[in-house]
């Protein structure tokens, strides 16, 4: 299980750079959100996203991320809170399936997580979001009858591409 908190402490660097695109994405001038499509496809660090609007205020999105060791595969669910301000802020959950594999360990899991956001649109169709919350995760060895489990914080940067 060391092994996970090690890529985890490994991504503080890629946090960092994040932190800085969002600083400057600040300084440029905010679009409304009221004029993006109801698809998107999101990138973040490591992995993809597809978004899907029910209407103006709920979405859903499908996502997986995947490194060398660990995938994590999930959904999303968005409330957005004033979906046409310039800066939308949302709340949402996300339930998502957990495997890794190690030199030594190897397992599955499940995480599921609230969080609070903020979307900043760069143009009409193009955005950058963060969002932060408190994630249960769940894992369990598979060679070993080892667990681990516990209320871990969850950063989320991405860039989002409407359509």
């Amino acid at each position: 299980m060391g092994e996970l908190h090690a890529l985890i402490l490994g991504k503080r660097w890629s946090s960092a750079l994040f932190m800085f695109a969002a600083l400057w994405a600040c300084s440029l001038p905010a679009f409304g959100a009221g004029s993006h499509g109801p698809w998107a496809v999101g990138v973040n660090y490591p992995g993809l996203g597809l978004r899907y609007f029910l209407n103006d205020s709920w979405a859903v999105e499908a996502k997986g991320q995947f490194e060398s060791s660990i995938s994590v595969l999930g959904l999303r669910s968005y409330l957005y809170f004033d979906p046409h301000a310039h800066l939308p802020l949302f709340a949402g959950f996300e339930a998502d399936y957990l495997s890794f594999k190690g030199e030594v360990s190897e397992g599955a899991g499940w995480a599921a997580e609230v969080f609070v956001g903020v979307e900043y649109f760069l143009t009409k169709s193009f955005s950058f979001q963060m969002d932060i919350g408190p994630a249960w995760i769940s894992l369990q060895d598979r060679n070993y009858p080892v667990s681990v489990s516990g209320i871990e914080y969850v950063v989320n940067f991405g860039l989002n591409v409407y359509f």
